[in-house]
């Protein structure tokens, strides 16, 4: 069995979570804020969706690199865009002195990279 259908169901299990708890957690309470104006509300909800799109890409890139090794460059381009949302998601909290446990994206990101790193070697 190829080490890429690691990082790919990693990937897929954070789809869904971002997709089911995210979308509750997240979402939905942006969109019926009334702190925000419409237009910042929709920019921060695209934003959230370009993560959705993002994951689901990443699970694509790693399936299709398990399935046929001459699609290894999907493997490395998916581990070096989740190795960026790590690096920028920790930047943001220590720069902004968010809570770690408040903020746990880059910690999911993290896994990601690390099981991507882990199946090209």
């Amino acid at each position: 069995m190829s080490a890429y259908f690691l990082p790919a169901a990693i990937s897929m299990a954070l789809l869904g979570f971002h997709l089911v708890v995210g979308g509750r957690e997240i979402a939905q309470p942006l969109l019926t804020s009334q702190e925000f104006p419409s237009d910042v509300k929709h920019v921060l909800y695209i934003c959230w969706h370009v993560v959705s799109i993002l994951t689901g890409a990443f699970a694509l890139s790693y399936l299709a690199a398990a399935i046929d090794p001459a699609l290894r460059t999907y493997a490395i381009a998916a581990t070096i865009l989740a190795g960026a949302m790590t690096l920028w998601s920790l930047a943001v909290v220590v720069w902004k002195r968010q809570s770690h446990r408040e903020m746990p994206q880059w910690i999911a990101f993290l896994v990601l990279t690390l099981s991507g790193l882990w199946a090209l070697n």
